[in-house]
């Protein structure tokens, strides 16, 4: 090829370029394969994990290749930085973005077509533009870097609707070499960017998924105190290096945050309700190290490579394996051991369940939505997504979501049936024909494929979260079709068990004593779980197990049952944690609402008589300890009457101890709590304070007379999230019915219980 000069490689290897320009000694795991099928002219898929190098992919072969490198990605507000890191290698770049006038845009078309730059980074919907495709026409292309190429497939993660014409354009451009790049693909997705791409014969690099110095961990958490438990455990074994904590919603970033600081912490907080200044000075200061801990939505860490991360936590549990991978892999970038600790609730699926419903709205909707517009008519008009589905809300039965209203807008725009957007605080919205609904130009199979994959990444992550493999081998597995083979990681808590940041702070434990063999226990809690017929969570499934005779157990027939009371020796706790377990072992399922039933493999396993396979066996003995081979019985069980569920002593697991035991007795054969104080050697605070702990961990005390008629409803609102661990007199401070402090703890307790009666249900099991 006969260039000029300025598109001439400025790099005669690529060791040269590696050494000269990079200043680098070798390449990482991946890196040469892939850049070598590039150079030698072969269309390639390169599969990276965040912070693996990914970037050196592109950057280098632009230097050994004739022609324009011309680098597509979808993060405008990190093209500026990759410009200037290719600068900072004397490499000529610069970027072309809608965050430019329209001058500048035309200053570096110019230069781009004289051959000023040897990189051009610009987004996806540049190439709408019809004065970018004329500026590229006579511009030698050496190599077509597609960054973030996941987003080309609908059954990516991160599926974005202008990378769909990246495989026209490609083809416009007279099909160069061309380099996808991604952090995220499934083999399926791998398959989908490749055929998008119109790739043949092409080289495919998957590497670096497979993280030795990370200890990955999930933690069954059913409550938000026993999050921040675990959490506040994590961060005072960890003093050194930086920790990221990613939550849902800006909302819970302000929570957590809240929480933390009450306990003693400072976190730095980071979310998009921030102003550009506030996070970029959020940012800086935890690159500094100025704010080592931070609490973010997954607003942050696009473009951030901090070696020193030494754990990252998430609050939720994230919508897709995928996004769960690039952000845990933010930790332990410097080889030094870090931890990944995601805490599990099925009822944050919720969260994920919302995104979903309304990024992808149904099809009536969208029809909805178009009818409405039609009676404003063809033109312009002075709306927005929140007016419109205040409209909709207001006219039909059910509440309508902005956010569903301004996916369905994009639907609609997409079609050509109307614009919209904002000049500077007005919103404006252009209807441009006045087309029937059956006549909309909807993909509505395409939607629906697109809801269906979300849900499908979500019951994925679930996957992880619940199943009993090694944390690494499934994550390596579902990034790649070849890694059948990959040893178990031994540094997850599948393979070790609980971590030692656990360990030490008491957090781990100690297994559940039974006189029966332990799978024969199993078995009765799937027994159990089929009898509940999938209409019942796990509260309500534990205390039927163990005989509860609560109105609630009794109005729904559950006292009926042949499992009523089967498991009466154990502790509604012990049986809610023997529910999480199988569960984890992929023997059981649950629904939206946490309604529990069993899998073909749970079934399986309760109509079986053969012993248990060696995997359950080994989850299982880390959670029971049968006594039924050595005839021993663990001291206070013997006294324990078979139809109540007392707790056992404490150990250092923090479980509630014989002193709790024995109030719970006295309470319960009719004593009052200053008759009980006096017996037991006690304050009569000291067992008031036992009623609390007792009430909130479900044992059922006889309060009824104490309840006062004006103090109780008042404290149902305050103290809706009250528990025994936070301050009496802060509660005190803000009732407006006067009470002593006795008083108040009765109706606390009274509280307490109903709260726990409440989780019962099953839209909060």
């Amino acid at each position: 090829m006969n260039l000029p000069a300025p598109f001439a490689p400025i790099a005669p290897s690529i060791d040269a370029a590696l050494h000269d320009i990079f200043g680098f000694e070798s390449f990482r795991t991946g890196q040469r394969r892939g850049i070598e099928a590039v150079v030698e002219g072969n269309d390639t898929l390169i599969v990276m994990p965040t912070g693996s190098g990914k970037s050196l992919c592109y950057m280098l072969p632009g230097c050994v290749l004739p022609g324009l490198t011309l680098a597509v990605s979808p993060l405008i507000a990190l093209m500026k930085d990759q410009a200037d890191a290719l600068e900072s290698f004397n490499i000529p770049a610069t970027y072309i973005n809608s965050s430019l006038s329209w001058d500048e845009q035309r200053q570096r078309l110019a230069g781009m077509r004289a051959g000023a730059f040897k990189v051009v980074l610009v987004a996806p919907e540049r190439f709408k533009s019809q004065a970018f495709l004329d500026a590229l026409a006579g511009v030698p292309i050496g190599l077509f870097a597609i960054d973030e190429a996941h987003c080309i497939s609908q059954w990516g993660h991160d599926f974005r609707p202008d990378y769909l014409n990246l495989g026209e354009v490609r083809q416009k451009l007279g099909a160069p070499t061309t380099l996808a790049l991604t952090a995220t693909a499934t083999p399926d997705v791998q398959r989908d960017i490749a055929a998008q791409l119109d790739f043949d014969n092409h080289s495919v690099v998957v590497s670096g998924f497979e993280r030795p110095n990370l200890f990955f961990e999930v933690y069954p958490a059913r409550s938000r105190r026993s999050k921040y438990e675990r959490i506040e455990a994590l961060l005072d074994q960890t003093p050194e290096g930086s920790k990221v904590i990613y939550c849902a919603t800006r909302k819970q970033v302000e929570e957590v945050g809240r929480n933390l600081r009450e306990s003693g912490y400072y976190p730095a907080l980071y979310h998009a309700g921030l102003s550009d200044q506030e996070r970029d000075e959020v940012q800086d200061a935890f690159m500094a190290g100025d704010a080592p801990l931070l609490i973010a939505t997954n607003a942050f860490g696009m473009g951030v490579d901090k070696s020193d991360v030494r754990a990252i936590v998430h609050f939720n549990i994230p919508g897709s394996v995928e996004a769960y991978y690039q952000e845990a892999g933010r930790a332990g970038r410097d080889g030094e051991p870090a931890h990944c600790l995601l805490l599990y609730n099925r009822a944050d699926l919720r969260i994920h369940e919302f995104f979903t419903e309304n990024s992808f709205p149904d099809r009536k909707l969208v029809e909805r939505l178009w009818t409405l517009l039609q009676k404003h008519g063809v033109g312009m008009h002075t709306l927005d997504a929140d007016m419109l589905a205040d409209h909709l809300s207001r006219a039909g039965d059910d509440r309508v979501h902005p956010w569903a209203v301004g996916s369905a807008l994009r639907l609609l725009e997409r079609g050509g049936h109307l614009a919209f957007g904002q000049r500077g605080p007005a919103p404006w919205l252009e209807v441009i024909d006045q087309a029937r609904t059956r006549d909309l130009r909807v993909d509505w199979d395409a939607l629906n494929a697109r809801r269906g994959v979300d849900e499908q990444h979500q019951e994925d992550m679930v996957r992880y979260a619940t199943g009993h493999t090694c944390r690494q081998v499934y994550l390596v597995r579902y990034f790649s079709d070849t890694a059948h083979d990959i040893a178990e990681c031994k540094r997850c808590d599948r393979c070790c068990g609980p971590p030692s940041y656990a360990q030490a702070a008491g957090q781990v434990r100690a297994p559940i004593v039974v006189r029966e063999p332990a799978q024969t226990v199993l078995r009765k809690v799937l027994s159990g779980i089929a009898r509940a017929r999938g209409k019942w969570g796990a509260h309500v499934i534990a205390a039927m197990l163990r005989g509860s005779r609560a109105k609630k157990i009794t109005g729904a027939g559950l006292d009926r049952l042949s499992t009523h009371g089967i498991l009466h020796a154990l502790r509604q706790d012990d049986l809610v944690r023997l529910l999480d377990v199988c569960s984890q072992l992929g023997l059981t399922t649950q629904n939206t609402y946490g309604c529990l039933s069993l899998t073909d493999a749970g079934t399986e396993l309760m109509m079986s008589s053969e012993p248990l396979s060696e995997t359950v066996a080994d989850v299982l003995a880390r959670h029971l300890r049968s006594t039924s081979e050595s005839g021993e019985i663990p001291p206070g069980r013997a006294a324990s009457r078979p139809t109540e569920s007392f707790p056992r002593p404490a150990s250092g697991d923090g479980e509630l101890g014989e002193t709790y035991l024995r109030t719970l007795m006295l309470a319960r054969e009719g004593h009052d709590y200053r008759q009980i104080a006096e017996e037991r050697g006690l304050t009569p605070s000291s067992v008031l304070r036992h009623f609390m702990t007792l009430a909130q961990r479900g044992h059922k005390l006889p309060l009824d007379d104490h309840a006062d008629g004006r103090l109780l409803p008042e404290l149902r609102e305050l103290a809706s999230d009250w528990s025994p661990d936070d301050k009496l007199a802060e509660l005190k401070e803000r009732l407006t019915t006067p009470c002593d402090y006795d008083t108040l703890k009765l109706n606390l307790a009274i509280v307490l219980q109903e709260r726990f009666e409440h989780a019962q249900t099953p839209e909060a099991s």
